[in-house]
Formats: structure tokens, C-alpha cells, sequence
């Protein structure tokens, strides 16, 4: 019987699924399937190491994870195109061939020789052969752990490094030279030493330095694992974006190149990867990118016809360029996206910025005022809030809204005054391509869309043209639009919410104001009280815009001296909040003393006001502003704290204009 049929037959007892090679013995472990996802395969010098590596494998927690092949062979025998193990384990000189043999085909383990392996086959030495000079041949890694080991300690061991194509028996010779009574190392060195007639004591591998070894190639094989799992996702994003990826190593050859790239560069992948980055297109690659010091955004090239956006990053390590990145882009997208994001701004920038925390007064008018507005923000009806100029309307609405469920999405107000009817219908409503001379291209959402789900405010309701207030009635009853040369009807959700500083029920008795359109906007309303009948609230109002005019104009911390406050009270404010509001904000920028006296609320106010038991002709008002403002208008309405348009109508309104 041969060689390999006695070691099967000494070793049919304790090892499952056993196969016999030409080569030796092959362990299949993985519970016997050969197709297990994972293999270590063991090179063994010599059989006594079998049965301590089937047990350590047969003890590891992972061992139905992997599979286990043993082979018994002389390294000089193998060859690189038997080797099946996904990580290859050997001992000492083998381990050093493989590495040499294969040179990074497979990943190759060492069996570590520990201390104790080392200081156990020295004893067994000593015990067979006296107190002799003993010599330690092995690897560079095994006499490098040894003789961190050795340190202080005093024995007599000489150590020879060797390597894989070492002339072994020169190293040998020259330990039995040197003194050495007895040879100490792996299996090979041993049956050399003992064919040359000197004494030799193998190093025999522990199972718990087979277990570590296991245990490396398992972590190895889970690493790995891990990295084919994130390449996997990588290559997943760069494969399906809708830019052009190409990635170059530090030699400037291309390594990665995504569909989209090919797509733009007309080329396949196997014509790009493997190339100079010059070489797939001199554009992409003008100046090097591996001259750049920083990321280069914004190259504009024309290639195959297309404009594309190139952006060039280098990636450094250590200062020492590595790799690159080049993203091509086209155009057209770039365009899109920019508009999208113009559009998503616009969103953002409809938002309500107020809350009630901002509407000051503790007077019981506006504590009972504040109180019914919140009890407003509870439900979805529509609210008509009804109010001089200036007395806050547009505040109380978007206190509403951001109280309401409705306060993460769009707040947008329009002026029904500011606008001629046939912009402000486009502006309600959008408009199509062609819809009218001069209509965008494109066409234009109009507010309520841009409401949708959200609030619509309309401010100065009563100024809206009938025929628009027709139009406006059909969208609350059906809850939908169309938008201006368009047939196609889109739903919309809108919240509205409706002011105004008109009796709008004696416009309806006038026929101004359609009696239907105010009985759907006049569902919940809320009447905000002229800042003449809560004058009490004047002193915190002063105090809280002060203070935010100082902070926002840079300027010293204004107190107001406290005999004021009884003359502000006695005053008509016929710009209401708004008014003293304005005047605040006068007052912080005029007053450069810290202190706010008498003299500075004239100047605040430009001239002196009349007392409320001086009633004030709003027509001789109107008269002496303008004249002490040249007629200038703009200034007017600034002294006054109304806004233009309530300034005209109130020219229009006294024949004035």
C-alpha cells in the first residue's frame, strides 16, 4: 500500500468526507458540501498536524459557514492552479513560497509559531539531548517574536533567519558550526537536519495557534464580505444617477466610467477603462487633473455635440495626489434643476412669519380679540377680518395660520388693491402658453396653487373688481381652478383668509360687493379694534418696536421718558399700529440721545398731532401733509404710517386726486 493509502487508512477513524489527491489527503468539512460559500485550505508539511487542525476547526463557532480542505504536500510539489481555498494557510517556509508562488492571488495565512511552541520543542530538546547549544532556524516573523520574548532571559539559542529559497543546508552547517547541539525548527529544517546527521526537534503547532489562524482567515473572509457588499451599493449609485462618473487612479487612468459617462462620451466602457484620461477626451483632462490642488467645478466643454458641465476633484493622501474624480453634467439638466430650485425657493419663501406671540397688547380688548382668533385657528372655515389701516390684519392672519393645522404649509398673501383686475386674475389663477400677449412660454402657476394646502390671504378684499369677485366665488364653491386659457380643472385645498378696512355690508346694500361672495368669506369674523380704543397698550407696543429698531439699526438703547405716554395716548393715530410703529422706527434712527422726550416726539412726528379733544379733519389732514411734503406722495404716506394705495383712495375719496 503506498504512501497516501496508509495515511488515509491511519486516518479514516477521525476525519468525515475524506478524498484522496495525487498530492495527499483533502478534508471536506461545511457538513460535506464541497460548494460551501467560504474554503480554508490547509498546506501541511507532515500528517501529525491533521488531526489538531480538524479539531480546531470542528470547535470553531463558524464552522458550518465554511469548509475545510488539507493538503499534505512538500512546498517545492505545489502548484498555484491545484490551489482551491479562498485563504491559504501554511506553515513557516511554505507560507513564504506561496507568497512568492502566487504573488496576491490568494490571500496566504502564516500558522504563527508562538513563544510557547518555540520554548516546548527547546525543552523537549534539553530533556533528550542534555544542557547543549541549541539553534532556532526559522522565518523572519517567528525569530522576531522569539527574541522579543528572549529578552532577559538567559539561555543558550542561537537564531538563523531564513527564506524561501535559503540554501538550508549552508544554514544548518553553519549553526552545527557555530556550536549548536541540537537544530530547533519546522518540519522541512528538521528532516534536512536529521538527513545530514544532527539532532533536531521540531516545532509542533498548538491548537490554539491553529484556532488564531482560523479565526484570521474567517475575519478576513467577513471583511471582504463587507467590502463586495459596499462596492456593491457604490456601484449601484454611480451606475444609476443621472450624471457621468468617471474615476482615474494616480497614473491618470481611468478605473471607473458609469453608463451615463458612456452614454455622453459615446463610448463603451471597454474602449474607456484603462485609458489616460487624456486619451477618452483632452477636454476633460486640460490642465491635469493631477496638477489641480483643489476641486474645479464649472468647466464648460462641448463634446459629441453636447454641453456638458465638467467638475474635476482630485483626491490627495498624505499630499501625494492618489486619484480623481471628473462628473460630467448636462446643460439642459443643470437648467432644470436651477429652475426647480427657483420654484422650491419660491415655495419657501411663502411662509408666514408671525405668530401671536408677536401681537402685543394685554388690554381686554385685545386679550378677547387675541382669545377668539386662536379659537379661529382650530378649525378650516374662512375668516373676514375686518379693521382700519394699520391696525394689523395680515398679522392676525398669519397668527391664524401658523396656529392652525395648517402651518407647515404655504402662507401667500396678494394686495386685491395693488393690482389692475386682469393681473391680479393671472396672478389668482396662472395662466397657459398663448393664454394672452406677453404670457410666458412656460405658463405660470397662479397664488391658489401655489396655496395649495395652505392659506390664502386677501387683503383689501372690498377692492376687488365684480366680475373677479365672480370668479373668485366659483373657486370656493368647487374648490378647484382653471387657470386662464386652460380647460383643465386642478383641485385645489385653500384656507381663505379675507380682510378689509371697508363696511363691506354697506357695499353689498351698494351693490359694490356681491352679497353671495361675502356670505362665503364672512363665515368667521374678526374685528381688529383701532389702536385709539386700547391706547393702553401703547407703552408695551413703544417698548417692544424701539427695541427692535435699536437692535436692527445699530443704534443706542432708547428709553422713553414716562410723561410721554399720556400725550401718545391722547392722540388719534389714524394710521393705528402702524402708525406708531413708524413712529418708533423714525425715532430710533433720528434720536441720538439715549432718552426719548417731548422734543423728540415732535420730531418723530414732523409737526405737532392734534388732541383727542381737538378732533382732527382727516381732509384738512390729508392737505397739510401734503403740502409739507412738496405733494409728495410717497413721503406722505410715510408721515401719516398708511400705506400708498390707502393714501390714494383717501385722495380719490376727499377729490383730492
Amino acid at each position: 500500500m503506498d504512501g497516501a493509502s496508509n495515511l488515509l487508512s491511519k486516518l479514516r477513524g477521525y476525519v468525515k468526507g475524506k478524498k484522496e489527491t495525487l498530492e495527499g489527503i483533502t478534508f471536506i468539512g461545511c457538513d460535506g458540501n464541497i460548494k460551501c460559500m467560504f474554503t480554508i485550505e490547509f498546506i501541511l508539511p507532515y500528517t501529525s498536524l491533521g488531526p489538531a487542525v480538524e479539531q480546531a476547526f470542528n470547535e470553531h463557532p463558524q464552522r458550518h459557514n465554511m469548509s475545510l480542505r488539507m493538503s499534505f504536500i512538500a512546498h517545492d510539489r505545489i502548484k498555484s492552479s491545484e490551489l482551491q481555498g479562498d485563504v491559504i494557510i501554511a506553515r513557516g517556509l511554505t507560507a513564504l513560497y506561496l507568497n512568492h508562488l502566487i504573488k496576491g492571488a490568494f490571500t496566504v495565512l502564516e500558522i504563527p509559531m508562538t513563544g510557547y511552541d518555540i520554548f516546548r520543542a527547546l525543552q523537549e530538546g534539553y530533556d533528550l539531548y542534555g544542557d547543549q547549544d541549541a539553534a532556532l532556524i526559522a522565518t523572519e516573523s517567528v525569530i522576531y517574536g522569539f527574541e522579543e520574548q528572549m529578552r532577559g532571559v538567559n539561555a543558550k539559542v542561537r537564531t538563523y533567519e531564513i527564506v524561501f529559497d535559503s540554501d538550508m543546508r549552508a544554514v544548518i552547517q553553519k549553526a552545527i558550526d557555530d556550536g549548536a547541539g541540537f537544530i530547533v525548527g519546522g518540519n522541512e529544517i528538521v528532516t534536512l537536519a536529521n538527513d545530514m546527521g544532527y539532532k533536531g526537534i521540531r516545532i509542533m503547532a498548538g491548537r490554539q495557534s491553529i484556532r488564531q489562524v482560523i479565526d484570521e482567515a474567517w475575519k478576513i473572509h467577513t471583511t471582504k464580505l463587507e467590502e463586495v457588499a459596499k462596492y456593491s451599493k457604490f456601484n449601484a449609485v454611480i451606475e444609476n444617477i443621472d450624471e457621468g462618473i468617471i474615476a482615474c487612479d494616480r497614473d491618470e487612468v481611468v478605473t471607473i466610467c458609469n453608463r451615463y459617462a458612456q452614454t455622453l462620451l459615446g463610448t463603451p466602457s471597454h474602449e474607456i477603462i484603462g485609458s489616460k484620461l487624456s486619451e477618452v477626451d483632452a477636454s476633460i483632462n486640460d490642465p491635469p487633473i493631477r496638477t489641480l490642488t483643489q476641486e474645479e467645478p464649472g468647466i464648460f466643454v462641448k463634446i459629441n455635440g453636447i454641453s456638458l458641465a465638467v467638475n474635476r476633484i482630485p483626491i490627495f493622501v498624505e499630499d501625494h495626489f492618489e486619484s480623481g474624480i471628473v462628473v460630467l453634467q448636462k446643460l439642459s439638466n443643470i437648467q432644470k434643476l436651477e429652475n426647480e430650485i427657483r420654484v422650491s425657493v419660491a415655495h419657501k419663501g411663502l411662509v408666514a412669519r408671525h405668530t401671536f406671540d408677536d401681537i402685543i397688547g394685554s388690554s381686554p380688548v385685545m386679550t378677547e380679540i387675541k382669545q377668539l382668533a386662536m379659537n379661529y385657528s382650530r378649525v378650516n372655515a374662512n375668516v373676514l377680518i375686518l379693521g382700519e389701516t394699520g391696525t394689523g390684519k395680515e398679522l392676525f392672519a398669519q397668527s391664524i395660520h401658523n396656529a392652525s393645522e395648517r402651518r407647515n404649509k404655504p402662507f401667500v398673501a396678494v394686495n386685491c388693491a395693488a393690482l389692475p383686475e386682469s393681473i391680479l386674475e393671472s396672478e389668482l389663477f396662472g395662466y397657459v402658453e398663448g393664454a394672452f400677449t406677453g404670457a410666458s412660454k412656460s405658463g405660470k402657476a397662479g397664488l391658489f396653487e401655489l396655496a395649495h394646502g395652505g392659506t390664502l390671504f386677501l387683503d383689501e378684499i372690498s377692492e376687488m373688481s365684480y366680475s373677479l369677485q365672480g370668479r373668485l366665488l366659483r373657486v370656493l364653491a368647487e374648490r378647484s381652478i382653471m387657470r386662464l386659457g386652460d380647460d383643465e380643472v386642478i383641485p385645489i385645498d385653500v384656507r381663505i383668509i379675507a380682510a378689509s378696512n371697508q363696511d363691506i355690508e354697506n357695499l353689498v346694500t351698494m351693490k359694490k360687493f356681491r352679497e353671495d361672495l361675502f356670505y362665503r368669506l364672512d363665515v368667521l369674523r374678526l374685528v381688529i379694534p383701532p389702536l385709539r380704543d386700547h391706547v393702553s397698550d401703547i407703552p408695551a407696543m413703544m417698548d417692544a418696536f424701539l427695541s427692535n429698531f435699536d437692535k436692527k439699526n445699530g443704534t443706542c438703547k432708547h428709553m422713553i421718558e414716562p410723561d410721554i405716554f399720556p400725550y401718545l395716548e391722547s392722540l388719534q393715530w389714524p394710521g393705528n399700529v402702524r402708525q406708531l410703529r413708524n413712529l418708533s422706527e423714525r425715532l430710533s434712527a433720528m434720536v441720538f440721545d439715549s432718552v426719548i422726550t417731548m422734543k423728540s416726539i415732535d420730531i418723530g412726528f414732523f409737526r405737532q398731532q392734534e388732541r383727542v379733544n381737538e378732533p382732527v379733519d382727516e381732509r384738512d389732514m390729508l392737505i397739510a401733509v401734503l403740502s409739507e411734503c412738496g405733494g409728495n406722495k410717497s413721503q406722505a404716506s410715510l408721515r401719516l404710517g398708511v400705506d400708498r394705495s390707502t393714501l390714494y383712495r383717501k385722495l380719490r375719496k376727499y377729490g383730492l386726486l
